[in-house]
């Protein structure tokens, strides 16, 4: 199931760009939850000290890749997919804003396709600033706002990753 979401998701990250998920790097990890607001009581589906499987992709300069960097976090069968759409173009370093999604592991969205993608902002400090094809590790201390479309639903994480590879 995981595998078979994590293929779903190459496929999001790159079917615009025209290039294949094995020319760019992810990082794989987890990331822990700090904190989480009120309104994340109202279908954020969160808490504080959660943990979450992750992946990264960062922006690195290879021909064809996607146009921006996201962040995944993996919870049961479900997928919350984020995606930069401005802030730093290449690490989501800083603040910014994005388009979310939510992915079951059948690959379909919910709850309901027509409020998908749904807007979020973030704030995220990435370490290090600088990241490349062979940056091997990288951790981010960051917030999502309107974490899952819920409104007011703020997300404190801390994130550890790894350079991996699809295989």
């Amino acid at each position: 199931m995981f595998r078979s979401t994590m293929t779903a998701l190459a496929v999001l990250f790159v079917s615009t760009a025209g290039a294949t998920a094995a020319n760019f790097p992810f990082w794989y990890g987890g990331a822990v939850v700090d904190s989480v607001t009120a309104q994340c009581a109202n279908g954020g589906f969160v808490v504080a000290k959660d943990y979450m499987p992750s992946t990264y992709r960062a922006k690195t300069g290879i021909a064809g890749e996607p146009q921006n960097p996201g962040i995944n976090f993996y919870r049961g069968l479900s997928t919350y997919a984020y995606f930069r759409t401005s802030g730093n173009p290449s690490t989501m370093n800083g603040s910014g804003q994005g388009k979310g999604y939510l992915i079951r592991g059948n690959v379909t969205t919910i709850p309901n396709p027509s409020q998908q993608p749904y807007n979020f902002t973030f704030n995220f400090n990435v370490t290090p600033t600088t990241i490349t094809t062979t940056t091997q590790t990288v951790t981010i201390d960051g917030t999502i706002g309107n974490w899952r479309n819920v409104a007011g639903c703020t997300v404190t994480f801390r994130a550890a990753y790894r350079l991996g590879a699809w295989q």
